[in-house]
């Protein structure tokens, strides 16, 4: 997306395990400013931190003019259409990029059915508190990208996914009869891997896969045995920790 914009644009990206997200910032108070992302299969989901400027998009050769984009609202773009979007004026936000395999994958893993698309109107913004207080959570990251474990990121974007395949998937996630927590021998492989890496390069799927375990299973089993998700416990491990100054985009 920065790409897409070129030099006016402010932008930060973090790329971590399957999390793509990025926050665009432009000031310019006059000129038209446009972008072209190309087709993937794929979807972008945007948070606005603004009220959105005037400018029209395109998906393909048809154009639509954006509405109810104010701030705190979001909207869902599928990138299997070239997308073109204009911004006439000063804008913000923050997009996280999902591949549809990561969301079928997820959806999969939860114990649903196959995620074929997700239900959204294009070009018209919608207010979700799940949605804006998930990827909000994320800005702190954006600001120390070396310091996001593979561990948060995946709790974060599972917790998103989980979450658009039932408000906006084609199925709601199946029960699971699952109980219990892990097993004393998957508990102690799964803290001594934690340990081992504590520089939070270990992810979910490898603890998951250390006990043969769905990272949705397993999820849950951890937290039934600790009392907290993976990540938590991760921090907790560290110790103390250390101040890290943030240059917020405001």
């Amino acid at each position: 997306m920065a790409a897409a914009f070129g030099a006016q644009l402010e932008s930060r990206v973090l790329q971590c395990s399957n999390l793509v997200v990025g926050e665009f910032r432009s000031d310019a108070p006059n000129g038209l400013i446009t972008g072209a992302v190309p087709r993937d299969d794929a979807y972008v989901l945007t948070l606005h931190l603004r009220e959105r400027p005037a400018g029209a998009m395109r998906a393909e050769n048809r154009w639509i003019q954006p509405r109810n984009f104010h701030a705190g609202h979001a909207g869902i773009v599928d990138l299997r259409s070239t997308l073109t979007s204009e911004y006439d004026g000063p804008f913000h936000y923050v997009s996280i990029y999902l591949k549809r395999k990561t969301l079928g994958a997820y959806a999969e893993d939860a114990g649903a059915q196959t995620l074929d698309d997700l239900r959204h109107q294009p070009g018209v913004g919608f207010s979700d508190p799940v949605v804006r207080h998930l990827l909000l959570s994320l800005r702190p990251a954006l600001a120390v990208p070396r310091e996001v474990s593979a561990l948060y990121a995946d709790h974060v974007t599972l917790a998103l996914v989980t979450h658009l395949a039932s408000m906006y998937g084609a199925f709601h996630a199946a029960r699971t009869s699952l109980r219990g927590g892990l097993s004393p021998a998957h508990a102690r492989r799964v803290k001594e891997l934690i340990d081992s890496r504590l520089d939070g390069s270990v992810s979910r799927v490898e603890l998951a896969r250390s006990c043969g375990l769905s990272e949705r299973h397993f999820a849950r089993a951890f937290r039934e045995t600790t009392g907290q998700p993976p990540h938590r416990w991760l921090v907790g491990r560290r110790g103390p920790p250390r101040s890290v100054p943030l240059r917020a985009l405001t």
